[in-house]
């Protein structure tokens, strides 16, 4: 019997894909936006039979085109096809839209084979190819080698880092959902990102009755639930360590750099005390929080979707 690498094995055999396409959810983004099936069709570069297909859960979309259906609906990515484990090189080149054809014109080559073979855990990419394939990816280069690890066969931990936005840019904070990822994203390192759980129990705590509960943390920050009342809000706001308006006010944006600033002063002030990047206490808490208001008002009211 001929032998075959044991990576290259699980390289081809993987199942279930990494990122799973929620059909339901890009459906009814679709329709809520008054887009058809061959605007659909047209922009992702397939026929209205495949994006039908793709709706009723018949196909999955090609994992190059997620990106696009992400973007055709104006969704995240790990919202509309969530990741289950961490990317290899072939997940990173997904990610960025990219076919395997794509590649050679980034690492100066004529040939997917450098590509290819690192993808199936067969050669590792030439050390030349690794920086010029990480900035093609829009990803770090300690992302793009631990990945290719992964490619391999090899349990390597999230070494991601959330790359700078553009000067200028700004993050669209519409839903509650988007504002618990933003908090989430903004004031917590991968490696100390709080559970669903865990954002329970302590909102509970803070507020002194039980109005969290791990699967209506998870359904407010997976947008499957859209709206609270102000109680819950409250929780979960003290769970995140933030104030309530950044919930409530009209303008979440202006907020969100506010929250964002000042915890950055924050801990700046603590690191030069030698305190390094501990948990803000409750003076610090208690200063974002009358700062905020202060500059833009409580507005009150439950947070909904568009």
């Amino acid at each position: 019997m001929a032998f075959t690498r044991p990576s290259a094995l699980a390289w081809s055999s993987r199942m279930p894909p990494e990122r799973v396409f929620n059909a339901e959810r890009f459906l009814t983004e679709r329709r809520r936006k008054g887009l058809k099936q061959p605007d659909a069709g047209e922009f992702l570069g397939v026929s209205v039979n495949q994006v039908s297909r793709y709706e009723r859960r018949l196909l999955q979309p090609p994992p190059e085109k997620l990106p696009a259906a992400a973007e055709f609906v104006d969704l995240p990515l790990d919202e509309l096809a969530p990741r289950h484990g961490l990317p290899d090189l072939r997940d990173l080149r997904c990610d960025a839209g990219m076919q395997l054809r794509d590649t050679p014109r980034f690492i100066g080559t004529k040939s997917t084979v450098p590509v290819s073979t690192a993808e199936k855990g067969v050669r590792r990419l030439h050390p030349d190819f690794v920086a010029p394939l990480a900035k093609a990816y829009g990803v770090s280069v300690e992302e793009l080698e631990a990945a290719q690890e992964r490619s391999f066969g090899n349990p390597v931990p999230d070494v991601r880092r959330e790359a700078p936005r553009p000067a200028g840019s700004q993050r669209t904070l519409r839903t509650l959902a988007e504002k618990i990822t933003y908090l989430l994203d903004e004031t917590y390192a991968s490696a100390n990102r709080p559970t669903d759980a865990e954002l329970s129990r302590k909102g509970n705590a803070k507020a002194g009755a039980i109005l969290l509960s791990e699967d209506l943390v998870r359904r407010l920050r997976t947008g499957e639930t859209k709206t609270a009342d102000t109680d819950v809000l409250g929780a979960l706001a003290a769970a995140l360590d933030a104030p309530q308006v950044f919930f409530t006010s009209e303008n979440p944006e202006e907020a969100a750099r506010i929250v964002a600033g000042i915890r950055t002063v924050a801990l700046g002030v603590m690191a030069a005390r030698g305190a390094g990047e501990k948990p803000l206490n409750d003076e610090w808490l208690d200063f974002i929080a009358k700062s905020i208001e202060d500059i833009i008002g409580d507005q009150g009211g439950p947070a909904e979707g568009p």
